[in-house]
């Protein structure tokens, strides 16, 4: 047989369901004469979560909030029980613990005291407890009794917090919450309402007494930006080799960035290994911050400091069987035990947003359409992707993928021969979000991780592994082709002119009446050529129709023994790509030559 049998598959899918449809279908794909071994081996959708930071806010002001819907300063109550005269020393501390109020400069007494010291109250179950005054947080709280002449009562509290079901108290020095414990006695009510009293006067110095405003170390859980997931499906890949050779395993990524319509992220490597989340991702924000400011990469507005606490002690227990626990994925490390070998992303396009003026929303929808075409093998998979065009009519792409294993020229050339190449879009932030520096390995240091000549997967070919183990460095495309016109690459040479093609005299060759196209080849800067493409040619761009299907005898038998039985027959498809970025741009002619890709073979 010529080629290898290929599943050809068409249709069409939103564009927020893209990655999912093309996994599917590749892996379901019925390949003739052979089981598909293609395998997804990880999907995860798109999720966001929250995660928490425990902070101490320095000199919090205490504040209790009473049942009459009023919220009050917290006071700390002075260590007044040695307490003496500023001028002359003298004892202002009787024997039962009280010091008193004095009038003018005759230390005359007023009437009221409090007490420094300590006293005794009834607990709930009229038990007496003894509390020492210095160091109680207490509260004056508005009284309506009019016999009150202060108006005010004074009550002890107990710091802490409610736990989340509104009853259970938590003692605590980090809460800013408070509940009342007893009423403080004697006339603490009225020196927290004047704010001081005047205890003794002489020599002209007052002695004054006063209880400072509570200030704390306030526990507060602040939230960090919100964590991302993008929707993610991973494909195992176990292509052909000889009898008695070890077949080896590839993996391809395809990620979906978030709120992006117009490209998928397409990397792919060695040893994937990936752990789908567990639990809810929206119970580490649904109870403890706004909603609406849950945005990936902001930072979340925190409303329930208990929710927050409660999801903050959630993730960092590692016992906690009922958190949630976000995906996870990890590749295969190189011989550092560090680095892990996977691809650069590069970035397949099929949708440019608009840039005219009278199209109000320029981005892509997420239910949008996306045509593609897939020919799948198990070494190999060829894609076309075609996006509706935006309003304008103009924004779209036809964009092409190669992703798998070369026709190697040497036969022992299967370790490491896998690789891929993708369309990408105007490098214009209005159009595509990229500028060139994006994905240049001079100025992008992601596409430069592995040496000079590391492959980004748009200009190059970007190949698994070279003959000496380099990782992912950039192959170009080689062909046989007529003069190009190099329209916006480059001026011909006068002399050279006369060999361009006239625009509307070429179809098919007179002398054959078939189209010819060429098999691509790869080289290397330095190893040179190394193999070409499996079943995809490249074609001239030349009074072809979009989507023409090209039909080749190729004269060998079907059976030897039996020439009735026909010759095989190959069937191509032609697909005339416009994606502005794609290694054709790197190949002998970057204007004129696209893809014809094989549909089957009869």
């Amino acid at each position: 047989m010529p080629s290898k049998q290929v599943a050809w598959i068409e249709g069409e899918v939103t564009a927020d369901l893209l990655i999912n449809k093309l996994a599917d279908e590749i892996v379901n794909a019925k390949i003739p004469d052979t089981k598909n071994r293609w395998e997804k081996v990880f999907e995860v959708n798109e999720d966001k979560w929250v995660t928490f930071k425990k902070t101490i806010v320095a000199d919090t002001q205490g504040t209790y909030k009473h049942t009459d819907g009023k919220t009050y300063p917290v006071y700390k109550l002075p260590d007044l029980r040695e307490l003496r005269s500023s001028y002359n020393d003298i004892p202002l501390v009787d024997e039962d613990g009280y010091v008193y109020e004095t009038l003018g400069t005759s230390n005359t007494k007023s009437g009221k005291k409090i007490q420094v010291k300590e006293f005794v109250y009834k607990d709930t179950e009229g038990n007496d407890i003894t509390l020492s005054v210095p160091g109680l947080p207490v509260v004056n709280i508005d009284d309506l009794d009019p016999s009150n002449t202060v108006g005010k009562k004074a009550y002890v509290l107990l710091q802490g917090k409610y736990e989340l079901d509104g009853v259970t108290f938590t003692p605590g020095v980090e809460w800013n919450e408070y509940k009342i414990i007893t009423q403080m006695p004697s006339d603490w009510n009225d020196l927290l309402s004047k704010a001081k009293w005047t205890t003794y006067y002489s020599g002209g110095y007052t002695t004054y007494v006063s209880a400072q405003l509570y200030k704390f170390g306030m526990v507060k859980y602040i939230a960090n930006p919100v964590h991302h997931y993008d929707r993610t499906v991973v494909l195992k890949a176990v292509p052909d080799v000889p009898t008695g050779q070890t077949p080896n395993d590839y993996f391809v990524m395809l990620k979906h960035p978030i709120q992006q319509y117009n490209y998928l992220d397409v990397s792919y490597g060695k040893g994937f290994t990936g752990k789908n989340p567990v639990g809810n991702s929206a119970d580490t924000y649904l109870l403890a911050c706004d909603m609406s400011t849950v945005i990936p990469g902001k930072v979340p507005v925190v409303l329930d400091q208990k929710q927050a606490e409660l999801q903050y002690n959630k993730w960092n227990n590692p016992d906690d069987t009922e958190k949630y626990t976000p995906p996870h994925e990890a590749w295969a490390l190189d011989y550092d035990d560090k680095v892990e070998i996977k691809s650069p992303s590069s970035h397949f396009f099929y949708g440019a947003d608009s840039i005219v003026s009278w199209v109000p929303n320029k981005k892509r929808r997420p239910d949008y359409w996306v045509e593609y075409n897939l020919s799948v093998s198990n070494d190999r998979v060829a894609i076309v992707i075609e996006g509706d065009p935006s309003p304008d009519m103009d924004a779209y792409y036809s964009s092409f993928a190669y992703i798998g294993k070369t026709i190697p020229f040497a036969d022992y050339d299967h370790k490491g021969n896998f690789g891929i190449t993708v369309g990408m879009g105007d490098l214009t932030k209005e159009k595509s979000s990229f500028l060139p520096a994006d994905i240049k390995q001079d100025t992008n240091p992601n596409y430069s991780g592995w040496g000079r000549y590391t492959s980004n997967g748009m200009y190059s070919f970007s190949m698994l592994q070279t003959r000496s183990s380099v990782y992912f460095q950039a192959y170009y495309p080689a062909f046989i082709t007529q003069l190009p016109k190099y329209d916006g690459v480059g001026t011909l040479p006068p002399e050279l002119s006369k060999m361009v093609l006239e625009a509307n005299g070429f179809q098919s060759s007179k002398w054959t009446k078939k189209y010819h196209a060429s098999p691509i080849y790869l080289v290397h800067q330095f190893e040179g050529y190394r193999g070409y493409l499996d079943s995809v040619v490249a074609i001239e761009d030349h009074n072809l129709i979009n989507k023409d299907e090209l039909v080749v005898d190729t004269e060998e038998p079907k059976d030897p023994k039996n020439p009735a039985a026909g010759t095989w027959t190959e069937v191509y498809k032609f697909f005339r790509i416009n994606t502005p970025v794609n290694f054709f741009k790197y190949s002998p002619n970057p204007t004129d030559c696209t893809i014809a890709i094989l549909k089957e073979v009869y």
